[in-house]
């Protein structure tokens, strides 16, 4: 095969893959209703409103061998004789098998991963292997024996559940395969690889013709035995890349080009694991998912996604010929567009995952509050006045996230608290209130109050205003609660008794 008949050979493969899904998925539609094969509404995470068959695979699994058997020789007559694509077909026969019997059945999500991890590691045996990582020009690793089996396994089983994972909306997994192979077909035909830039190109054309019927409102379903046979094969074709290459960013490439369902994969295991839940266990926080829940319909979704897988096997191809020069502008892209893009799907999780890194970088603001509450502690417990407590408090908060501090004593509890010039009647007791900032916004403030005992009785109560839409919450308010304010309790009983000379009488 001469690089000048490759076009004519990747343009009969994609036009006959193309017209075997396209009849293939028809026939395979009515096929399915009439036995039975279909996916029944369920209210929760199924937003289909009646029955839908749901092996629609079957038509891009038979459409995608055929094609490859009959270009295939014409590519190379000895191509069965390479084993890596010799594994690859097997593999993918295998996964096929194991997601239409999933999708007639039900299996097991544990039992399907152990299948899944056997044939990965059969694949592997057969030459779809990962021995090394090269960052072209830049820095390279081979990898031991076992040390290639974990990786190239990880990767096999992880790129299949990622684009098993993301079809749970309308047209969305055959959209990101569909985008994700373009980038396959183009990169390995760059490198040389006739049979890899085929089967490539063939799994665009069967795509496509199921996209026909599956795109929204869909009328048939890939189901797990179409998800899981073109993720798996996009990730031998990703793994083939790798060994092919020698000047590119080896499995750097098929990670950006399968981006979109990477990162959907990568988000639910976070979720799962922040939320103590097993991570096969299905739910309704998917990118698709979170896309609905913001308001854009099924096609909508289906389209801003295969914008975004699109962006992804741009940049991926851009990396087949890199130098040095071309890396950093495309990590730096890909990076930026990944964190507003999860900025935007609000998921609560990474939200809260991200308030945790945020606060991680503010350590020094945090150690800083807390010294000087450690230090205000200790100034308090040697306090002879009351302008010796309110001083203190004021110099512990100032400048912290609140705006307010308040402390309210029982009247006969503070000694000579009540003649200070910002106390003020109040219930029994008397208040004190130091504004760290004048401009107070009503009800948008929140206030945490922590009870004050000397010798088990309450004896006033501290309390910490703030505005809701103020800084992050730095302080430890445990701190509070158990050396500041016990340590305020003892000099406001040791006040009141060095001014009665005797216990304070204290109620609550």
């Amino acid at each position: 095969m001469t690089p000048t008949h490759l076009p004519l050979l990747l343009t009969g493969a994609f036009l006959t893959s193309l017209v075997l899904s396209l009849s293939g998925t028809y026939l395979v539609r009515g096929w399915a209703i009439r036995k039975g094969f279909v996916d029944h509404p369920d209210g929760a995470r199924r937003i289909h409103t009646a029955p839908t068959p749901n092996v629609g695979g079957v038509a891009i699994f038979v459409a995608s061998l055929l094609s490859f058997v009959l270009w295939g020789g014409v590519a190379d007559p000895d191509m069965l004789r390479r084993p890596e694509i010799l594994s690859m077909l097997v593999g993918g026969g295998l996964i096929f098998l194991l997601g239409f019997w999933d999708d007639t059945h039900h299996l097991r999500a544990g039992t399907k991963f152990a299948v899944q991890t056997l044939i990965a590691v059969t694949v592997f045996l057969g030459g779809v292997r990962i021995m090394g990582v090269e960052i072209g020009g830049i820095w390279s690793s081979q990898l031991t024996g076992l040390a290639g089996l974990t990786v190239s396994v990880f990767w096999l089983v992880g790129t299949t559940n990622a684009f098993n994972l993301i079809d749970g909306s309308d047209g969305v997994a055959g959209g990101a395969a569909m985008f994700a192979s373009i980038a396959m077909g183009v990169i390995l035909a760059l490198n040389g690889d006739p049979l890899g830039a085929l089967m490539a190109t063939i799994l665009v054309g069967a795509t496509l013709g199921f996209l026909f019927f599956n795109f929204p409102p869909a009328s048939v379903f890939m189901g797990d035995s179409g998800s899981l046979f073109l993720g798996f094969t996009l990730a031998s074709l990703g793994v083939i890349t790798v060994q092919k290459g020698s000047t590119f960013l080896a499995i750097t490439i098929p990670i950006i080009a399968f981006g979109i369902p990477l990162l959907d994969t990568s988000i639910a295991i976070v979720r799962r694991f922040l939320r103590h839940e097993p991570i096969f266990a299905p739910d309704r926080g998917h990118i698709h998912h979170r896309l609905k829940d913001l308001g854009h319909s099924p096609r909508r979704v289906a389209i801003l996604l295969y914008v975004a897988c699109a962006g992804c096997a741009s940049l991926s191809m851009v990396l087949a010929e890199p130098g040095a020069t071309r890396v950093l502008p495309v990590f730096v892209v890909a990076g930026a567009v990944l964190i507003l893009a999860v900025q935007r799907l609000k998921v609560p999780e990474l939200a809260e995952l991200g308030g945790v890194f945020g606060r991680a970088f503010q350590q020094r603001t945090v150690i800083s509050h807390n010294v000087r509450v450690h230090s205000a502690t200790v100034k308090l417990s040697e306090a002879s006045s009351s302008a010796d407590i309110v001083e203190h408090l004021a110099d512990a908060f100032d400048g912290s996230e609140f705006s307010a501090v308040e402390l309210w004593v029982v009247g006969s509890s503070g000694g000579d608290l009540a003649c200070h010039p910002l106390a003020t009647p109040d219930g029994g007791g008397f208040r004190l209130r130091v504004d760290f900032d004048r401009v107070l916004h009503g009800d948008q403030e929140y206030k945490i109050q922590a009870p004050v005992l000397y010798e088990g009785a309450q004896v006033g109560r501290l309390s910490f205003c703030g505005r809701s839409t103020g800084h992050r919450l730095y302080t430890d308010i445990r701190l509070i609660a158990r050396r500041l304010a016990p340590a305020l309790g003892e000099t406001l009983g040791r006040l009141a008794a060095v001014r009665t000379g005797e216990q304070p009488q204290t109620r609550v």
